[in-house]
């Protein structure tokens, strides 16, 4: 499963789900060839297609719903009956919306003499006349991770509302409460759709014998499954940031690898300061390093984003890369300069010999 320890914050962090739903999408294909080649299962010819079509479609909506509760350290019970649910209804969504495909091919699109006979031949390896039938299975993985997450955040917000009530009602501290992204219609939707197209595509043209390509419709079979997968998991649900959260390590010297957390508990807004203050400051540096009393805070708000202020006369730079920015305090501005954080930007306190290096980073949320 996921681990949220093993995703590191870099842009390389949006492949893990769609790696992980290729890799769902190639086990369902696999499975299915399984299941005829070494386990004897038959069924009629016709039945061929929204067989694999409905595995792979399932497979990969329950992988991403895997995926996110592993992510998100879900109970076994709570993983479970959410994998299942989901299942179910992109095999329905699935099934559903290739009868409805091919009822609708047969009427309309090819309702000619020229496409009809094709058209009703379910053993004809074809693009044109199987590329509504990989939509429509997009489609169903799609819609059925949508309504999932909306039931899981309708329910989950519902539940969490009624343990903070008993809580109040009790005379406890509420529960510290981590907002979650809202679900994106489009992403899914269209995200869903663009899967079974570029598996269909995939498909094509790896069983077409076009002059680059082998023809081969076993290396066909299993291209759709990891092309279906994998731009689902890549266009549908990310790696969110609100499953990581900010620190500020130090990289000089003194105090090498202390760090402190800038988010707060409950996702509010939340400032840091880092100083020589014996009390009062969230970090601590020995006055030995040129760092003032008040020298620098990091902050983040509820939209979480984070800032730095610089708070003193002395030399402050934040350098990321190919930008320089110098947030030494001016007397005569109303208020200190600050200017927006990213995972590994440097913060240079002081100058010479004397100089203090810190380091913004982002980890997860989990980490203490």
């Amino acid at each position: 499963m996921l681990n949220i320890f093993l995703i590191p914050y870099t842009w390389l962090r949006h492949f893990a789900m769609a790696l992980w739903c290729g890799v769902a999408g190639l086990l369902a294909w696999f499975a299915v060839l399984s299941l005829i080649v070494s386990g004897k299962v038959y069924w009629p010819p016709d039945a061929d297609g929204p067989t694999l079509m409905v595995c792979v479609s399932a497979a990969v909506a329950m992988a991403a719903i895997a995926g996110e509760g592993s992510l998100r350290r879900l109970g076994p019970l709570g993983q479970l009956w959410r994998i299942a649910l989901t299942g179910a209804l992109s095999a329905f969504f699935t099934s559903i919306w290739y009868a409805f495909w091919h009822a609708m091919a047969g009427s309309l699109l090819f309702s000619g003499d020229q496409w009809a006979e094709d058209a009703a031949d379910a053993s004809l390896v074809s693009l044109t006349f199987r590329i509504g039938a990989f939509a429509m299975g997009g489609l169903g993985s799609g819609c059925a991770v949508l309504m999932l997450r909306i039931i899981d955040g309708v329910s989950g917000e519902a539940l969490r509302r009624r343990a903070a009530k008993k809580r109040q009602e009790s005379g406890l501290a509420p529960i510290p409460h981590i907002p979650r992204t809202n679900p994106s219609f489009l992403s899914h939707l269209a995200g869903g759709l663009a899967a079974g197209l570029a598996a269909g595509m995939c498909w094509h043209l790896l069983g077409s014998g076009y002059e680059y390509f082998s023809g081969d419709l076993y290396l066909a079979g299993a291209g759709m499954g990891l092309a279906w997968g994998f731009t689902f998991g890549l266009l549908t649900w990310t790696v969110p940031d609100e499953l990581y959260a900010g620190w500020v390590r130090v990289l000089s010297d003194y105090r090498y690898g202390r760090r402190i957390p800038v988010d707060a508990l409950d996702g509010s807004a939340k400032e840091r300061f880092v100083g020589h203050f014996p009390r009062g400051l969230d970090l601590y540096l020995p006055a030995e390093t040129a760092v003032s009393e008040l020298h620098v805070s990091v902050a983040v708000d509820g939209k979480r984003q984070y800032k730095a202020r610089g708070l003193t006369l002395q030399p402050t730079l934040v350098r990321r890369f190919l930008e320089r920015i110098n947030l030494r305090y001016d007397p005569q501005r109303p208020a200190p300069l600050e200017t927006r954080l990213s995972s590994g930007d440097r913060i240079f306190l002081g100058e010479g010999d004397q100089q203090t290096e810190l380091e913004f980073i982002m980890l997860p949320r989990e980490e203490r």
